[in-house]
């Protein structure tokens, strides 16, 4: 099967999400697809992940059927899994588990595993605010000197609050928050994402 090329339309919604981690554009189709992105790029677990991979066909009913998954995720110990992006009502239905049930079983058949994930899964606050956040000032270069700053920071300090790392720098805030955020991107300062990023989030260096 050839790889499926998404287009705009009256009934789609199309975005592309820049990824770091890919070095690449991921095309999706839907809002939710597109939130999905904001974890698969920040999940420590994953080394790779493609929206839109090269689908296959499964059998339903004795018929034979194309499926192409929304997501390709491949993960740090080399396991590929399939994922499926439906908002939770339509996940419900009847007729979407049978179909879903056949096409997981031929993705296991194939030594990949399909799951499913919905709104309750993705929407989460505030770690997709966080995420969102994070991605926002995530960059390829090398730290720079007030990074390097930053981190030295934490020689004399095991976990320093944001403002903190603000009243020892001598640069504005609004330099030093987003070198804060890339060093977060690049993992050498960690904090936890399911609390609020705010003035008094604490972080600390990555061992």
């Amino acid at each position: 099967m050839k790889k499926r090329i998404l287009k705009n339309s009256s009934v789609k919604n199309i975005s592309r999400f820049v990824s770091i981690k890919n070095d690449s554009i991921e095309t999706v189709e839907s809002d939710l697809e597109f939130d999905a992105c904001f974890h698969f790029e920040f999940n420590p677990h994953l080394v790779y992940f493609e929206a839109q991979p090269i689908g296959y066909k499964y059998s339903l009913n004795k018929k034979l059927h194309t499926y192409t998954p929304d997501f390709l995720c491949r993960f740090s110990d080399g396991y590929e899994r399939y994922y499926e992006i439906k908002y939770k009502d339509e996940a419900d239905t009847e007729e979407f588990k049978e179909k879903f049930e056949a096409q997981r079983l031929q993705a296991i058949s194939m030594g990949r595993d399909l799951q499913v994930l919905t709104e309750k899964d993705i929407q989460v606050y505030p770690l997709l605010e966080n995420l969102e956040i994070i991605h926002r000032y995530a960059c390829k270069d090398k730290p720079d000197a007030i990074q390097t700053h930053i981190l030295k920071l934490f020689r004399s300090y095991s976990e320093l609050r944001i403002c903190q790392i603000v009243a020892n720098s001598d640069q504005d805030s609004a330099f030093i928050l987003p070198a804060i955020y890339d060093l977060v991107a690049k993992k050498l300062l960690q904090f936890d994402w399911h609390q609020s990023l705010n003035w008094d989030t604490p972080l600390w260096r990555v061992a």
